[in-house]
């Protein structure tokens, strides 16, 4: 990347390409055919001379133009005020971006603590909802241990029964009175 100096010295040297450009292309307008039609009634030796004198003066004129634009621009000191000029637009460029940046730094951070917190919530109802399975699975599971156990308890006691018939008939007289 260029520096700052560089870069004014490249504005300044831009400026004056097309300072010398546009002066060149004015004093320049008029042609060797243009002197013969505007001085038809000249020989053209005479038509010649004028030319000559013509391109000497455009010559000069030019020289004196340029010198007089350098000299212009040392005293307003143009080279440093397009230096300080493309400062200024550099910090500006580089203020706005950090500004964004820093406005971007913040949103993204509120975003993410937004997105973090909504799945948060998501997965603390997951487990509420996986919780509450489990005490309905466990609770059923109790339940089925019991009809188990009872199930157990009663094929136990109708073997018993079978096996012992007179058994049934004592236990009734010790529970019924």
């Amino acid at each position: 990347m260029e520096s700052g100096s560089q870069v004014a010295s490249s504005r300044y040297s831009n400026l004056r390409k097309s300072f010398q450009l546009a002066i060149r292309s004015l004093l320049t307008a008029f042609s060797k055919e243009d002197v013969d039609r505007a001085f038809s009634g000249f020989s053209d030796a005479e038509r010649d001379s004028l030319y000559h004198m013509f391109v000497h003066v455009v010559k000069s004129l030019h020289t004196n133009i340029e010198e007089e634009f350098d000299s212009i621009c040392r005293e307003t000191e143009v080279e440093t005020i397009l230096d300080r000029v493309d400062q200024l637009i550099e910090e500006q460029n580089l203020d706005v971006l950090s500004a964004e940046n820093r406005t971007n730094i913040g949103d993204v951070k509120e975003k993410i603590s937004r997105v973090k917190k909504e799945e948060i919530h998501y997965l603390a109802n997951l487990i509420e909802k996986a919780e509450e399975r489990n005490n309905a699975m466990r609770a059923r599971i109790e339940l089925l241990k019991k009809r188990q156990d009872l199930s157990a308890t009663k094929d136990a006691v109708e073997k018993v029964l079978l096996q012992y018939p007179s058994f049934e008939q004592q236990m009734c007289r010790v529970i019924l009175p």
